[in-house]
């Protein structure tokens, strides 16, 4: 079995997660094997923003 490091990341609309996660896998894209799982809904929030 491989090891594996999950990381979550959570916040409101605009928080800068997306910003975040790119940042996060292009420093360790190289080095490791790199998942992102997504889990979002649209809500009128998102339109709005």
């Amino acid at each position: 079995m491989r090891n594996y490091i999950k990381i979550g990341v959570a916040g409101p609309v605009g928080a800068g997660k997306t910003a975040l996660i790119e940042k996060l896998t292009r420093e360790i894209a190289n080095k490791y094997s790199v998942a992102v799982i997504t889990n979002d809904i649209y809500t009128q929030e998102d339109a709005e923003f």
